[in-house]
């Protein structure tokens, strides 16, 4: 940083024998809390923002399906029949009871056409880049993997290029604004609402009110059912304590059918379905970490299964049978 620089030199220079002492310490301590603040001034990735970076344009056939890759993100051209989303989130890390669990949910997820990751998946290159490896290792359907809470934007990206030069689909969910499918529309929101959430601080991602409140009026527009798929649970105004974030919650006129999100503690929601009604019905995959930080009881690892069928949704949940 050219700030931090010019600030170092500085206090060189005030630290010489040129300078009083005294004058020269005073000096030195205001320089030292000025460098603090510079650093702590830092700003985490603003992950959500409509002008991010997009994907090249680029076609990508997986198994069976054939996806458009752009700076709007991916599109599934055709499809006959149903859609099936699998979705997976907060593995905690790469633990080898993880790892093995994450193996088992990726083979129940096989039938899937596309599988997304909500976050919460590791802290570092190496957990990431295992995790991921172990869930979409010989998989046929590309996995978006989102930042969550853990995930530092260019680990992140690090550990997707490494999975991806082995072979495996995979791809960096900064760069997937939305996801275009036959029957319904899917917008990402990756990262915290705030920077104080983040256990990657201001390597982590966060996003802004307007950016979901953009991604909301698209979606709106979109034939179809309209997803919202964020790392972060939305408010629940429901409940008697506030939990969640209130940019995520759907408002009147909001026009979201699914919001489907990272789990608040380790249980996926249960089976349910629905259609295209606005109804913005919450579904979680629960926690695939198999050492469970999350509270509640001890269970197994879980995920998700979203299947799409026209204007009709329905959500299965799927645990780790060993």
């Amino acid at each position: 940083m050219r700030l931090r620089a010019l600030m170092a030199v500085l206090l060189i220079a005030c630290s010489g024998r040129s300078s009083p002492p005294v004058a020269g310490a005073r000096v030195g301590l205001a320089l030292t809390a000025a460098l603090a603040a510079a650093d702590s001034a830092r700003e985490p990735w603003r992950c959500a923002a409509a002008d991010g970076p997009g994907l090249p344009d680029e076609t990508l056939t997986v198994g069976t399906r054939t996806w458009q890759l752009g700076v709007h993100g991916l599109t599934l051209g055709s499809a006959d029949g149903s859609v099936t989303i699998g979705v997976i989130a907060d593995a905690g890390g790469s633990a080898p009871a993880t790892l093995a669990a994450l193996g088992r949910l990726g083979g129940q997820l096989a039938p899937a056409d596309l599988v997304i990751a909500l976050g919460g998946m590791g802290r570092t290159r190496a957990e990431l880049e295992a995790v991921y490896g172990a869930l979409a290792n010989g998989a046929r359907w590309p996995l978006i993997a989102l930042p969550g809470d853990l995930e530092p934007a260019g680990a992140l990206a690090e550990a997707v290029a490494a999975v991806h030069a082995h072979g495996a689909a995979v791809i960096d969910g900064r760069r997937v604004p939305r996801i275009e499918l036959p029957g319904a529309t899917i917008a990402i929101v990756p990262g915290a609402g705030e920077v104080s959430r983040l256990a990657a601080g201001v390597e982590g991602c966060v996003y802004r009110a307007d950016d979901v409140a953009a991604a909301v009026a698209e979606l709106a527009a979109r034939p179809g059912l309209r997803i919202l798929a964020s790392a972060e649970a939305p408010r629940d105004p429901a409940r008697d304590a506030p939990t969640g974030e209130l940019a995520l919650a759907a408002g009147d006129g909001a026009h979201i059918d699914i919001a489907l999100h990272g789990p608040t503690n380790a249980a996926a929601s249960a089976a349910r379905n629905g259609n295209r009604d606005g109804a913005a019905v919450s579904v979680t995959p629960g926690s695939s970490d198999a050492m469970p930080r999350l509270p509640g009881a001890r269970r197994s690892p879980t995920a998700g299964v979203l299947t799409v069928r026209g204007n009709a949704w329905s959500w299965q949940p799927i645990a780790d049978v060993k």
